[in-house]
């Protein structure tokens, strides 16, 4: 009979241990749950920070494979007609700032921006997000209107800053550098307000032109529009 009663006991027992052991378990578990929930709301923010990252080291990467090509490309070009070409660009950048001083920067901003098609203040807005002066955002325009490796503001003036001049620039992106040089000199007089800003980009020629720019019979040097150049929206410049 004793013997039955410890028996009974134990067995009483066994499972009296067995439920507190999944009852601390089921504690155990839920605990572990409701600490993973914020790690998951994390993942969201985790993810988009990764995504970001990658996307700025190709960018980077894009960056130096687009310099590097351009700089090969430029190095194929006569030092001398580079040196010349970025004198006389040098020239007109500082041209375009001081008399953008003398003009005042909403009229040099209403110029620009109606000639490359933008409002004035999207222009103003890029030229302080770029920290570039007028000439510099002219010039980056200009090439980029032209070009046809589909370059955009901000890469041109990336490199710029970052040591390759102008002349070097235009080179590595198969421009001509006669017709570089008279392209931007006929939009600096858009930027003085000599001559009247139109929408049509002075066209540069070469193998990296845009197809078609270099065609056409032009009037007067920056001003006439004919041609394949009149259907691109640019000027024709002899």
């Amino acid at each position: 009979m004793r013997q039955h009663v410890r028996i009974t006991l134990a067995i009483g027992c066994g499972l009296l241990a067995a439920q507190l052991a999944l009852a601390q378990t089921a504690g155990t578990s839920a605990q572990a749950k409701g600490q993973s929930t914020p790690d998951a709301s994390m993942q969201p923010a985790q993810l988009n920070t990764t995504t970001q990252a990658t996307a700025n080291a190709t960018a980077q990467v894009d960056a130096k494979q687009l310099r590097e090509r351009l700089e090969k490309k430029a190095a194929k070009v006569p030092a001398q007609a580079r040196t010349k070409a970025e004198t006389q660009l040098t020239a007109t950048v500082e041209q375009v700032n001081q008399n953008s001083a003398a003009d005042g920067e909403a009229t040099v901003a209403t110029r620009l921006a109606t000639e490359f098609g933008i409002s004035p203040e999207a222009i103003v807005d890029e030229r302080k997000t770029l920290d570039v002066s007028w000439g510099q955002l002219m010039i980056a325009h200009t090439l980029t209107a032209n070009s046809s490796a589909g370059v955009t503001i901000e890469q041109l003036v990336a490199m710029n800053k970052d040591g390759m001049g102008w002349g070097q620039i235009a080179a590595g992106l198969g421009l001509q550098l006669g017709s570089v040089v008279s392209s931007v000199n006929a939009e600096s007089r858009v930027a003085h307000g000599l001559d009247k800003a139109d929408g049509r980009v002075a066209v540069m020629r070469g193998e990296g032109a845009r197809p078609g720019t270099s065609i056409g019979i032009g009037a007067q040097a920056g001003k006439g529009a004919v041609g394949a150049g009149a259907g691109l929206g640019l000027k024709i410049n002899h």
